[in-house]
């Protein structure tokens, strides 16, 4: 199926990717637990503060980078600067099975950008793909569902632009690991340094309030710092490999929902969840087209 030497190449990008996924399923639930005690640019702040000190004691080359380097990553940092701002506030005023499933149309905005910019290919399946996936987005936010568990269309909005913009980072990603000699640790030491210091800049600019004494006590603060530095670590370092593709990565990692949706089930007792596994099978039955 595939060229000699190719195929183990693609399995091990490909299993980093998946336990990306597990990685980002269990986040979003975090998130919702961690908005429970404090607010928004707090946790916002020190997710990325936190993440920042973890990855500064293990990353190594981060000064061996070019002024282009760092021109590149402060717009990936921009992006996810409001891209995470985005997500946080919707993630706070909607179910985490919700956001999970509306979080997979960021597959929709991947699928895109790769074909602009990396020139991967368009087939029958993979539109046949995209048609799916489109789908299960659909009926997962119909109206009646919105109704049913009392949320507002704009945070799904929200939702949706924050897809837009981690497309953009993730990008961004594929494109500074097969451009320049920089090691991963390099490119989330300095991501993660300089949107930490945008979160400060907002927070002090606006005179928000930063109720940093809770988010420190809260333990789940610290897992989903060392959550997000493996998997990014993980996600950049599949990256480097040659043979990877935006659009495959981004189809692979949004087998993290049914991790989402089920905690929301278990922890969160949020309803319509046969509905939202139905919807989670038939994106996966489109990310499954599209992998196969």
């Amino acid at each position: 199926m595939f060229p000699k030497g190719m195929e183990i190449n693609l399995k091990i990008w490909i299993i980093y990717i998946l336990l990306y996924g597990i990685l980002r399923g269990t986040r979003d639930p975090i998130k919702k637990s961690v908005l429970k005690r404090t607010n928004v640019m707090t946790a916002l702040f020190t997710y990325t503060f936190l993440g920042f000190i973890m990855t500064a004691v293990t990353s190594h080359g981060v000064f061996n980078v070019t002024p282009y380097f760092l021109f590149l990553v402060f717009i990936k940092s921009a992006a996810l600067f409001a891209g995470w701002l985005l997500s946080f506030a919707a993630i706070e005023k909607i179910p985490v099975s919700i956001y999970s499933l509306t979080d997979m149309s960021r597959v929709i905005f991947a699928t895109l950008m790769g074909i602009v910019f990396f020139g991967d290919s368009v087939t029958l399946r993979g539109m046949a793909s995209l048609l799916l996936i489109a789908a299960g987005l659909y009926f997962a936010n119909s109206k009646k569902s919105r109704e049913s568990e009392h949320y507002s269309i704009k945070y799904i909005g929200f939702a949706v632009l924050s897809c837009l913009l981690n497309a953009v980072s993730e990008t961004l990603d594929k494109y500074i690991m097969s451009s320049f000699d920089v090691t991963s640790s390099a490119l989330q030491f300095w991501f993660m340094g300089i949107l930490a210091f945008m979160y400060l800049a907002y927070i002090l600019i606006k005179k928000v309030d930063f109720r940093i004494k809770e988010a420190v006590r809260d333990p789940w603060i610290y897992v989903l710092s060392f959550s997000l530095v493996l998997g990014d670590r993980l996600l950049f370092i599949a990256n480097s490999d040659p043979e990877s593709t935006v659009t495959i990565m981004t189809l692979v990692k949004q087998s993290s929902a049914v991790i989402s949706i089920l905690i929301g089930k278990f922890v969160f007792k949020e309803k319509n969840i046969l509905k939202k596994l139905v919807c989670a099978a038939v994106i996966i039955a489109g990310i499954m087209l599209a992998v196969l």
